[in-house]
């Protein structure tokens, strides 16, 4: 490969700058904000936080209300269970019809909710409200442990024959390997830096952005810096008790608490910070109003 003049590719600069499409609203206004309207294609955002601070609650999130603006989405990750993931939308769904209800996801995924005649009939609606509503649009991959980037763009390929906007959730870029081009082995990548192998995913997924879909890729908080080199935006999340006054006993039940989302990068905008009330057992993330 060789270095190519600005003059030679300015036609299919300018082409790329003109095609750029409408943004995929995230369903939180002020982060949509941040973001210059929402989601875009071309650009890759690293989703960070510790263990258990719901960074894949967010992803999938995001994910689900892009499928329902009628983006082609897949989730993808080594870790991604079907049942666990039509669970916590049956969960999102269940809260929003019924704003006093109790059930957890949990309780949903491991099938304990189901033994209750009170709560069968509702989760069931609920499942069927999420499949009307995304199930078309919403797309599962379940890789193997060191899945190679390969797979991920392979998926996306398929998605464009479906759909104008594609977006792409990685959860957990830790368990993923770069594609490996350039005679690299996949042992080398395996047995090689842990801290180089994030970097080549991070970068690897770049491209794949850059082919016309958005993709947002979780990782924990202490290898954010090996991804961030690559990332157009990266996004902290940290979690905070629910103020008092504000954590009723249904709440704590469903392990309620505060959640700042920091934007701490961002190549397409400014950065700031979201506050949002996130209820896990309930599977919702929402702006805290002030």
């Amino acid at each position: 490969m060789a270095a190519v003049s600005l003059a030679a590719m300015q036609v299919d600069v300018t082409t790329h700058l003109g095609a750029v499409g409408p943004a995929t609203s995230t369903g939180l206004p002020s982060f949509d904000q941040l973001l210059g309207g929402g989601l875009r294609s071309g650009t890759l955002l690293a989703l960070s936080g510790a263990a258990g601070s719901g960074r894949t609650s967010v992803a999938l999130a995001l994910a689900y209300l892009a499928a329902r603006a009628r983006a082609g989405v897949i989730v993808a990750g080594a870790a991604v269970d079907p049942t666990e993931i039509v669970a916590r939308l049956a969960a999102r769904a269940l809260h929003r019809e019924y704003p006093e209800a109790r059930t957890s996801y949990g309780e949903i995924w491991s099938g304990q909710a189901w033994a209750h005649d009170a709560s069968r009939r509702p989760i069931a609606d609920a499942i069927d409200t999420v499949m009307k509503k995304v199930g078309a649009q919403l797309h599962l991959f379940r890789g193997t442990g060191l899945e190679t980037t390969q797979a991920l763009a392979d998926c996306v390929a398929q998605q464009w024959a479906r759909s104008e906007r594609v977006v792409l959730v990685v959860d957990d870029v830790e368990g993923f390997l770069a594609l490996g081009d350039g005679g690299t082995t996949r042992s080398a990548l395996v047995n090689g830096s842990f801290e180089a192998r994030i970097t080549q995913v991070g970068y690897e997924l770049r491209r794949i952005a850059e082919q016309g879909a958005c993709v947002i890729a979780t990782v924990q908080s202490e290898h954010l810096p090996y991804l961030s080199p690559a990332a157009t935006l990266a996004v902290e999340l940290e979690t905070r008790p629910l103020p008092e006054g504000e954590l009723t006993e249904r709440l704590s039940k469903l392990g309620a608490r505060s959640l700042i989302l920091k934007v701490t990068k961002n190549r397409v905008g400014s950065t700031g910070e979201v506050p949002l009330t996130f209820v896990p057992g309930a599977a919702t993330v929402q702006e805290t109003r002030a």
